[in-house]
C-alpha cells in the first residue's frame, strides 16, 4: 500500500505528460525518424526538469542533466542538433494539451469570486532574447533590448495556473493577443489599463463575461444613471467634473464608453454601458476609478478594490517563471532552441501545479495551508531529482518516491499558519483601501 502511495508522484507527472504521447507526437512531427542515443521522452523530461542544473539554464547544463538521469555520456554536438524545428512544435503541443487537462481543474471560489465560473487574470511580460533574432523578434524597445518575446498569459487566480498561453514578438501590444469568445462566459476577467480599450469591453459583454480594471485618467464620460441618491444631481455631467465634489464618499455610477466599431466595412461610433466605481485613498489624496460591467447585486462596491487587487498573482506568476524555472535564461541565436526552452519553462510550471494540486489540496475552507511561492522553491530544489524518478533507474524510483514525499509534505507548509494569501484575502473581502 505504502508503494502505491509513493507512485503517485511518478503517475501524476507522466499523466499530464505521457512517454506514450511524446513518442507519438514525435513520431507525427517529425522529431523521431529513426532510432538514435537520444531518447526522445528523456529528452523532453530533461528540458522540463532539468533547468535547475547549475547557475543558469544552458544547454550543457541541460545535457548534463539528461547525462546523470539516464546514465549515458553525449557527445555535445549531438544533443545540440536534436534542437530542431520539429522538436519546438513539440513542445508547443505538449503545452497545449497539458494546459487542456489542466484548465479542466476548476478550482472552490469563497466569497466574493463565488458568484463567477472562474477568476482571471490577463497581463503579458517581455523576454530578453538573443539579438541575432531581432528579426523574427523584434522588440519595444529596440534600442537597448533589439530581440524580445513577449509572453502573453491567462491565469487562474485561485491557485495561479494558466489557462491559456501565447508566446509573439515583443512588439506585440497585450490587448491584440487577448482573444475573446465563448470561453468568457460567466467569467471574471482582470487586467490592467493596458487592455482599455471600449471594443474589448462590448466583446466580452457579448460573450456574456464579465471584466474589471483601472479608469484611464483621460477618460471623462458623462454619467448616465448613479446608484446613491445623493449622487442623482450628477446625472448628465461629466465624471470628472463631480469627482472634487464627492469628497471621501464611495462612487457607483453608470456611464456609455465610446469605441469604433467596423460595421459594413467601415469604422462606426458605438457606445457600450459599463459601471464606474470610485474608491478613495488616503494616500494619493483621490478617487481610484474602477470600470466593470458586473451588476451591483454580483459585486458591491465596497468589494470592487478587493477583487482588483487580486490582479498581482499575474505579476508573482511571471516572477516565478523568471526567477525559479529561469525563463529568462534564453541566450540562444537560433530561433528553434529559444521556442524549445520556451515552452520547456512553461511545462516546468504546468508540471509544478500538477503535483502541487496532489500533494498540497485545498481544503473544504478557503484557507490554504501551502503558498505557492514556497512551493516554486522547493519545486526547484527537487527537480532534478523528479526528473531521475522518470527516467532513472527502475531499482531507485520506489525508495526515491518515497523520500521525495515525505520532504515535500514537510517543507511545503507554511510555518507561519494565520497568515492569508492574496487571493483568499481579496475572496474573504480583507482587503482595504487605506481609509
Amino acid at each position: 500500500m505504502a508503494r502505491k502511495r509513493d507512485s503517485q508522484i511518478r503517475r501524476s507527472l507522466t499523466s499530464l505528460i505521457s512517454a506514450r504521447r511524446i513518442r507519438q507526437l514525435g513520431h507525427e512531427l517529425g522529431v523521431v525518424r529513426r532510432r538514435r542515443k537520444i531518447d526522445v521522452v528523456a529528452l523532453v523530461y530533461a528540458l522540463v526538469l532539468g533547468f535547475s542544473s547549475g547557475n543558469r539554464r544552458t544547454l550543457a547544463a541541460l545535457r548534463r542533466a539528461y547525462e546523470r538521469a539516464t546514465g549515458t555520456c553525449l557527445v555535445a554536438s549531438a544533443f545540440y542538433d536534436r534542437f530542431s524545428v520539429a522538436l519546438a512544435r513539440l513542445m508547443k503541443r505538449l503545452l497545449q494539451e497539458a494546459l487542456e487537462r489542466v484548465a479542466a481543474r476548476t478550482p472552490r471560489l469563497h466569497r466574493a469570486f463565488r458568484t463567477f465560473e472562474q477568476v482571471l487574470v490577463a497581463d503579458g511580460t517581455v523576454i530578453r532574447l538573443h539579438e541575432a533574432l531581432a528579426a523574427a523578434f523584434p522588440s519595444v524597445w529596440p534600442n537597448h533590448m533589439p530581440a524580445s518575446a513577449k509572453l502573453h498569459v491567462v491565469i487562474n487566480v485561485v491557485g495561479r495556473g494558466p489557462s491559456t498561453v501565447r508566446i509573439a514578438r515583443g512588439s506585440r501590444q497585450d490587448v491584440r493577443l487577448l482573444r475573446v469568445g465563448a470561453w468568457v462566459r460567466g467569467k471574471l476577467l482582470l487586467f490592467d489599463q493596458g487592455y482599455f480599450k471600449g471594443l474589448l469591453f462590448h466583446q466580452i459583454a457579448r460573450n456574456e463575461g464579465f471584466f474589471l480594471t483601472r479608469l484611464k485618467a483621460h477618460c471623462n464620460p458623462v454619467v448616465r444613471a448613479s446608484a446613491q441618491e445623493a449622487h442623482r444631481c450628477f446625472v448628465g455631467q461629466p465624471l470628472q467634473s463631480m469627482l472634487p465634489r464627492l469628497g471621501r464618499e464611495t462612487l457607483d455610477v453608470d456611464v456609455d464608453l465610446h469605441f469604433l466599431a467596423l460595421r459594413d466595412g467601415a469604422r462606426r461610433h458605438s457606445y457600450t454601458p459599463v459601471r464606474v466605481v470610485g474608491v478613495w485613498n488616503a494616500a494619493e489624496r483621490h478617487h481610484h476609478l474602477y470600470v466593470t460591467n458586473v451588476p451591483r447585486d454580483r459585486l458591491v462596491a465596497a468589494q470592487v478594490s478587493g477583487v482588483y487587487a487580486a490582479r498581482w498573482e499575474v505579476e508573482l506568476f511571471f516572477r516565478e517563471l523568471k526567477t525559479h524555472y529561469r525563463i529568462d535564461d534564453v541566450r540562444s541565436c537560433r530561433r528553434q532552441v529559444t521556442e524549445c526552452l520556451l515552452y520547456a519553462s512553461l511545462l516546468t510550471l504546468v508540471m509544478s501545479r500538477r503535483l502541487y494540486d496532489l500533494l498540497a489540496p485545498s481544503t473544504t475552507g478557503p484557507l490554504q495551508p501551502h503558498p505557492m511561492d514556497r512551493w516554486a522553491v522547493l519545486f526547484g530544489a527537487i527537480a532534478d531529482q523528479l526528473l531521475h524518478l522518470l527516467i532513472g533507474p527502475r531499482a531507485h524510483r520506489a525508495l526515491l518516491a518515497s523520500r521525495l514525499r515525505r520532504l515535500i509534505l514537510h517543507e511545503a507548509r507554511d510555518p507561519n499558519r494565520r497568515r492569508l494569501l492574496l487571493p483568499i484575502r481579496a475572496q474573504l473581502g480583507q482587503i482595504r483601501v487605506a481609509a
